[in-house]
């Protein structure tokens, strides 16, 4: 975008500014900050050389991947996060419900009901997700 419109308006000029260090980092402070606008250099590029910049910058934003993503689309990264985070949820629930029965069964509330029965619900929800990442890890890393 930026390319195209600096194309359609000829008019345009690239003013760049460049900056000389002159051993600043051994200096303090405030002195550096006097060293480094007292050697500020401005200048105004030609059409060709803006042209080239330009088209440098361009090269740089695609060699850093910043236009395209190589890792594939986005919708698949969506996807991926969405059904991860969704199965993180559920196995963060498991573990504070098994942490729940732990502390019950250590008091004895499932011997006083004469019942184990939640015991075998969390333990039956607990593997359930278990096989779940079976397949989500199948899918999304294997496949």
């Amino acid at each position: 975008e930026v390319q195209a419109g600096f194309k359609a308006h000829p008019e345009l000029l690239v003013r760049t500014e460049i900056i000389y260090k002159d051993n600043a980092e051994d200096k303090k402070d405030t002195k550096v900050n006097h060293e480094l606008t007292k050697h500020k250099h401005k200048t105004v590029l030609t059409r060709a050389e803006s042209e080239n910049r330009l088209a440098t910058a361009n090269l740089v934003v695609e060699g850093a991947n910043l236009t395209r993503n190589e890792y594939g689309s986005k919708l698949f990264a969506d996807f991926f996060f969405f059904i991860t985070g969704f199965h993180g949820f559920h196995v963060f629930s498991g573990v504070m419900i098994n942490i729940i029965i732990f502390l019950n069964v250590i008091v004895g509330t499932y011997e006083k009901r004469k019942s184990y029965e939640m015991v075998e619900k969390v333990g039956l929800y607990w593997h359930f997700v278990d096989l779940v990442w079976v397949f989500v890890f199948t899918v999304f890393y294997l496949v």
